[in-house]
C-alpha cells in the first residue's frame, strides 16, 4: 500500500512493493506485470508515477519492457564469482549491440558490463548482473 505521508516518494514505494513481489516469487520470472493503467488504478497513482517505478525496476535489471507487449519479470541469472588480481583496473560501461548479442543480454534491459584490465591488457568482459568480481 502506498503511504502518501511517507518520506519516500510514491514511485519508490511502488517499485519497492513490486520488487518484493518479484524477489519473493509471487510474480515469477517470465510473467507480465499488470499494465500501467491497472497499476495506477490499483494503487491510486498517476501513470507517470507508475512509469517511474517501472523504470527503477528496469535499471535494476528485474524487468524488461517490450513495446506493444508489456513489462515482464526477467529470469535472474546464476552469478559467477570471478577472481580479480590486485592492481587490476575495472571499467564499468554499457555494452554495444554486438556485445549484447554475444553475451546474451536481453534487448531493452539496462545491464552494464565490467572490463577487467591488467598490465594494459583486457583480461575479460563480464555481464554486471551475472558476475561477482572478487579480490579474495
Amino acid at each position: 500500500m502506498i503511504n502518501r505521508s511517507a518520506r519516500d516518494p510514491a514511485y519508490q514505494q511502488l517499485a519497492d512493493l513490486l520488487r518484493a513481489e518479484i524477489t519473493s516469487g509471487r510474480i515469477p520470472a517470465g510473467e507480465l506485470l499488470p499494465f500501467e493503467g491497472r497499476l495506477a488504478q490499483e494503487h491510486g497513482l498517476g501513470r507517470q508515477t507508475v512509469r517511474k517505478a517501472l523504470d527503477v525496476l528496469r535499471r535494476e535489471g528485474l524487468v524488461v519492457t517490450e513495446r506493444g507487449y508489456g513489462t515482464r519479470v526477467v529470469q535472474q541469472q546464476e552469478r559467477e564469482k570471478v577472481p580479480v588480481p590486485r592492481g587490476a583496473l575495472i571499467r564499468i560501461r554499457m555494452p554495444s549491440e554486438a556485445e549484447r548479442a554475444e553475451l546474451g543480454i536481453e534487448a531493452g534491459s539496462v545491464v552494464p558490463v565490467a572490463e577487467v584490465w591488467l598490465g594494459g591488457r583486457l583480461r575479460g568482459t563480464y555481464v554486471g548482473d551475472r558476475t561477482d568480481l572478487t579480490t579474495s
